[in-house]
């Protein structure tokens, strides 16, 4: 569905179910520069067994307007003013929502459940970490628009296995499928995003405020994104559990999609 907020047209995808009453809310925010299409069989899968999903295009991602926002606080700041605008006039039930992301959008989940924890019932996050720092390198490619941006990522974010073709979905190459995600982004968006995750330091706040023991963190084992030393270090300051992956970079929704959908499944009951 298309909606119409700060005079911008907004994408949410609903996982192809329609919101409905008495149903838990699961909002899953996509990483730097992709879009909500990364969520499709989790997505799928979840609204047909219990959740109304959102799972939006931040602003100038995938089919949404607007501007690219340029701080994991602006984005968290972005998430609440869609639910609020979904609960108000799209139907989307007022309870408290479970928040879900994928790199970048795990750290706007976790600042998100900071500024309003009273509204947040759990955190369920994938392949990411804290700090998240990018090299200068990245951040230059991805400043100039250049492709090699998008090859560092498209490399350093899976695992061999997955850069060698394997995959249970045959025919399916994700690393190919990945960088056609990222060359499809306007000028300047790669680069805000990256420069959001490199600038953020307010994991220490939002665990504080969220509260211990509420999150899930389902991370890759060959992530090199986020190693695992900074995914250790995310879950610690949460108190919460990580689930490690074998076979698995950091795109781990489409590395290793039944893994992570029954590693999903089991932190949602």
């Amino acid at each position: 569905m298309k909606i119409r907020m700060n005079d911008a047209d907004v994408f949410v995808g609903q996982g192809g179910v329609a919101w409905e009453a008495g149903r838990r809310t699961l909002l899953l925010q996509h990483g730097a520069g992709m879009n909500r299409t990364v969520w499709v069989l989790l997505a799928r899968y979840l609204a047909r067994h219990g959740f109304n999903l959102v799972c939006a295009d931040l602003p100038a991602h995938g089919a949404s307007g607007g501007e690219a926002l340029t701080s994991i606080e602006s984005q968290a700041d972005f998430i609440w003013q869609l639910l609020d605008e979904l609960q108000a006039n799209h139907a989307l039930p007022a309870e408290p929502v479970i928040l879900g992301g994928h790199s970048m959008g795990a750290l706007i989940a976790t600042e998100a459940a900071g500024q309003q924890p009273q509204r947040v019932e759990q955190l369920l996050l994938f392949g990411s970490g804290f700090p998240m720092p990018v090299a200068q390198p990245l951040l230059d490619a991805a400043a100039a628009n250049e492709q090699t941006a998008v090859d560092m990522i498209t490399i350093y974010g899976h695992c061999l296995k997955s850069q060698l073709g394997h995959n249970p979905v045959a025919g399916i190459s994700v690393q190919n499928t990945a960088m056609a995600m990222l060359e499809g982004c306007a000028p300047g968006v790669l680069h805000a995003d990256l420069s959001a995750c490199n600038a953020y330091q307010g994991l220490d706040a939002a665990a504080a405020a969220f509260g211990q023991g509420k999150a899930t963190l389902i991370a890759g084992a060959e992530d090199r994104m986020t190693p695992m030393k900074m995914s250790r270090n995310l879950v610690e300051q949460l108190g919460g559990e990580l689930v490690v992956l074998a076979d698995c970079g950091h795109m781990v929704m489409s590395e290793q999609p039944e893994q992570t959908l029954q590693a999903a499944r089991r932190a949602l009951s």
